[in-house]
């Protein structure tokens, strides 16, 4: 974002702050400490940065990296600079730490739970589409393997992964062999991932799949699972289970009718619901998922962020100056950013 730009995204009150400051020739150096109330994963340096790097020659930026472990309280930038200068960034840069530090939280729980197993990035569909770029950059720093749309694989240097949607099978008669059939030759230089629930009859679908591009000297390189999570998969009732949704057993049913069929090397992705906990279940009971999809899970939950005056310079001493509760905390891990 442009200097010029912040205005438009600015809360009102520090636009008025800052003529108010303007009008009355107060243009003081000031110190400003930022935080937050959780232990996180903090993100969205890089763009804060972004926008700090435009300010003045007067304007000094000390601050941790994104990526870093932050605990509650812990102050994560401390800004040093005049009162016009700084007053009216607050809202902007507030609003890229809060976001992206939650995204990055997020994905990091997930890739702790995944035993080493790649994490892709699929909740672009919850959210408005201008925050897919700082989500990718998010979901990197957290640890995902990549994203599912160009916005925000951007960070990842790659292309966007992903598998099919439901509407391409339902636009080829609900056939999902002629759905993927079609997909491969649609897209003869990407890896074909078949999505295998839409009849809910995930393993009979994988093998068909399997033998149908085997019979054409084509690749399978994987089934995606994606049950709801209120059905039972006929091939998981058939084995005595009322299961719902996507769990080990089906997993188990699907990988061992893919290895009975010839598919052993077909890797096998997960999605629908996957949190910490989920996953962290499913690794308990040795479910030989390859990779695990999260969504809406990514989005969840809040790591606001808030910026303080807590001081000022005068006559080359630094003269404390704070809202009770807020005062002034140094932090020995910062780093001069600017």
């Amino acid at each position: 974002m442009r200097l010029n730009e912040v205005p438009r995204y600015t809360d009102s009150y520090f636009r008025r702050a800052q003529i108010t400051c303007t009008r009355a020739g107060n243009n003081r150096r000031v110190v400003y400490q930022v935080f937050q109330r959780g232990d996180a994963v903090l993100c969205g340096l890089k763009y804060a940065m972004e926008l700090l790097g435009q300010t003045g020659p007067e304007v000094e930026v000390e601050g941790l990296a994104d990526g870093d472990r932050i605990a509650p309280l812990e102050s994560v930038l401390h800004l040093h600079g005049p009162v016009q200068e700084l007053v009216e960034l607050e809202t902007v840069y507030l609003g890229l730490l809060s976001r992206m530090t939650r995204v990055a939280t997020n994905v990091r729980a997930v890739v702790g739970a995944a035993s080493g197993k790649p994490v892709l990035f699929f909740p672009a569909r919850f959210d408005a589409p201008e925050v897919q770029e700082y989500d990718g950059y998010a979901a990197k720093v957290g640890g995902a393997m990549g994203a599912s749309t160009p916005a925000g694989a951007a960070a990842f240097g790659a292309a966007a992964v992903g598998t099919m949607p439901h509407a391409l099978i339902a636009a080829f008669k609900g056939d999902t062999v002629a759905a993927t059939l079609a997909l491969a030759e649609a897209t003869p230089d990407q890896p074909i991932w078949s999505l295998v629930d839409f009849e809910n009859d995930s393993a009979r679908t994988a093998v068909e799949v399997y033998q149908a591009l085997k019979e054409r000297g084509l690749a399978l390189a994987g089934v995606r699972l994606d049950t709801a999570a209120t059905l039972v998969d006929q091939a998981v009732e058939q084995a005595g289970h009322q299961l719902t949704g996507v769990n080990p057993v089906l997993v188990e049913i699907v990988r061992r009718r893919l290895d009975e069929a010839g598919g052993k090397d077909v890797k096998i992705a997960v999605s629908g619901g996957f949190n910490p906990e989920k996953i962290r279940a499913f690794e308990r009971a040795g479910a030989r998922v390859d990779a695990y999809g999260v969504g809406e899970n990514a989005l969840q939950g809040s790591t606001p962020f808030t910026s303080d005056v807590v001081g000022y310079h005068e006559s080359g001493r630094f003269i404390p100056c704070a809202k009770v509760g807020r005062e002034y905390r140094p932090n020995p891990r910062l780093r001069r950013l600017k």
